[in-house]
């Protein structure tokens, strides 16, 4: 596969350039490691796409979220929950699926070694096994 070009997250993050410049260091770094593990194809690359998206809006939003804290003090004075700390929480979660599907994740990583059956050379001792 030749390797794709990236979106045109200036147009997707017009307003935020914090955001526009997160998406395009996600999605080159992913790309690259994909590229590198021989796992880069057309699939991938929309799943790159919509993890750089998901990347940028957390890094954004978590410092805010995490200043305010998962309990907000609301209008009449009482405790209402953080819809900021919950939309990094949704994202949060988001993102490891996209690791997962990416192949990006320990746990990812780990189950593709584990289905490959390792292959040895014999040797001498291996007829003790039989």
């Amino acid at each position: 596969m030749t390797k794709p070009r990236q979106p045109r997250y200036a147009d997707i993050f017009r307003a935020d350039e914090a955001k526009r410049a997160k998406a395009a260091e996600v999605w080159h770094e992913t790309i690259a490691f994909l590229d590198e593990s021989g796992l880069l194809n057309a699939r991938r690359v929309e799943i790159a796409d919509r993890y750089a998206r998901a990347c940028a809006e957390y890094h954004t939003l978590y410092p805010l979220a995490a200043e305010e804290g998962p309990v907000k003090v609301g209008p009449n004075g009482g405790d209402v929950f953080n819809f900021n700390w919950s939309a990094c929480e949704k994202l949060n979660d988001r993102m490891a699926k996209f690791e997962d599907a990416l192949l990006l994740s320990p746990k990812a990583a780990q189950d593709k070694v584990s289905a490959q059956k390792v292959v040895t050379k014999k040797t001498a001792a291996d007829g003790y096994l039989d």
